[in-house]
């Protein structure tokens, strides 16, 4: 049978133009899986929060797909830069901008369908036999691109729901999309469109020529204001009083009242980790690739257990949204410096000890054949292996030429156990000790550490 093949040779990139539009993609997928993960903590909607956790990991996703076609394009896998310092500045100006429906009119309005545009045309304009590994893969993204674009235009019709809140929407719209084009696009060579009809292709045979940047070329730095816990819609709320917390006891903790006010107080986990991973993205650009890679697929982790848990509550056992207080003993070590100090007793001690307590739910759940609750106990379980795996790989391995750092991280780690443990003290109506905390573990330690002492300790807060 003969080949039949209408696609024909030549494409307007050459292999160095392909690969600095790929770099210039990925510095705005990497722009966007930190923008909506450094922002997920002040959105206060638990639904915005689920779906950013997605969004970030398929930005991860993007960004890693186009390490790869650059690695083989004989360019550096880790190329991200943005075409000129102006789009460079662009995405700054996004990142500060504060409202809800300014940053998902930013996003899902401006930023990513113009993306999208640049995905399509570039699978259009260039070699399709030469070079149709991009063109899968940009055509792949476009497709992803379209599904976040569509969720975020359902969302900002549901919040700007009178005309007044339509036009000022309309209003931010244009100014970024002024900007936008005033800075030539994510390439650098303007919003390009050669498949509308009409339009000779051969009017614009080769790109224009690039913008030198040189290597003192526009950055920033992300940063988010420190605040004693995430942003959360009524009717959620904290208390740092431990007498707001007795709503959460219960005759009989295995019992269907027992079980949903364990599912409700983990929710706050769930909530919580959601947002820590995503800032943790936004502030520290300078981690490991892989090692966000990671943080960002527990991110998206989270989102479901968000959605799980949430599910859960409401309808396996019955229970109300927001009936009782989420604490605040966890988010303050989410404001420290250091990112490791950010998941020494989040990742390495509380769902370390969660993976046990959610055993011992499930079993218990069998033994009063709760089989839903059982189950999803199991699956949230598997989960957390991962999740106590990335810290444990990676602090082992970022502080291998420096024990002392591992040291202080377990030094710090047992202080701040003993302020989580001496307020459930205070909201169980148990003594308050002044060794809590003192033999807490982490899976980071190696063994003969000379800090390896203790066993593991039951917390569903994380």
């Amino acid at each position: 049978m003969p080949v039949v093949d209408r696609r024909e040779f030549g494409g307007r990139f050459s292999v160095k133009e392909n690969s600095q539009r790929l770099a210039n993609y990925r510095y705005l997928e990497i722009q966007l899986m930190e923008m909506i993960g450094g922002w997920c903590h002040t959105m206060p909607q638990l639904a915005v929060k689920a779906t950013f956790g997605y969004h970030v990991y398929d930005h991860a996703q993007a960004a890693d797909l186009l390490s790869e076609r650059l690695e083989q394009l004989r360019a550096a896998r880790t190329s991200q830069e943005p075409a000129t310092d102006a789009f460079a500045e662009l995405c700054e100006y996004v990142w500060l901008l504060d409202s809800t429906i300014d940053r998902l009119v930013a996003v899902y309005r401006v930023l990513e369908p113009h993306l999208v545009s640049s995905y399509v045309y570039h699978a259009d304009a260039t070699d399709p036999l030469s070079d149709a590994p991009t063109v899968r893969l940009l055509r792949q993204l476009a497709a992803m691109g379209q599904s976040h674009v569509a969720w975020g235009q359902a969302v900002l019709d549901g919040l700007t729901r009178s005309p007044d809140e339509r036009r000022r929407a309309l209003e931010v719209q244009a100014d970024i999309e002024a900007r936008l084009v005033a800075c030539g696009g994510v390439t650098g060579q303007g919003i390009e469109s050669h498949w509308l009809t009409f339009h000779s292709a051969k009017e614009e045979e080769k790109s224009p020529a690039r913008v030198k940047r040189g290597r003192g070329g526009y950055k920033f730095r992300k940063q988010c204001a420190p605040l004693d816990h995430p942003v959360v819609e009524a009717p959620f709320w904290f208390s740092g009083d431990p007498d707001d917390f007795k709503v959460y006891q219960a005759d009989d903790e295995w019992s269907l009242e027992g079980f949903r006010h364990k599912f409700h107080q983990l929710l706050y986990g769930e909530v919580e980790t959601t947002d820590r991973m995503g800032k943790m993205l936004a502030e520290f650009p300078d981690l490991p690739w892989e090692m966000r890679m990671e943080l960002a697929h527990q991110m998206w982790d989270e989102a479901r257990h968000i959605e799980i848990v949430a599910k859960v509550v409401e309808d396996e056992l019955g229970g109300e949204l927001g009936y009782g207080p989420w604490t605040l003993v966890w988010w303050w070590m989410q404001n420290e410096a250091d990112p490791l100090r950010r998941i020494a007793v989040t990742n390495s001690w509380a769902e370390a000890n969660l993976m046990h307590t959610l055993r011992e739910w499930r079993e218990k759940a069998e033994a009063r054949g709760l089989t839903r609750i059982a189950e999803l106990s199991d699956y949230l379980q598997a989960d957390e292996r991962t999740h106590v795996r990335l810290a444990t790989d990676w602090i082992r391995a970022l502080t291998e030429e420096d024990p002392s750092k591992r040291d202080d991280l377990v030094h710090w780690g047992r202080e701040a156990i003993a302020r989580i443990q001496n307020f459930n003290a205070r909201r169980d109506g148990e003594i308050v000790t002044k060794t809590a905390g003192a033999d807490a573990r982490f899976t980071f330690q190696k063994p003969g550490d000379a800090s390896l002492v203790g066993a593991v300790a039951e917390v569903a807060g994380d």
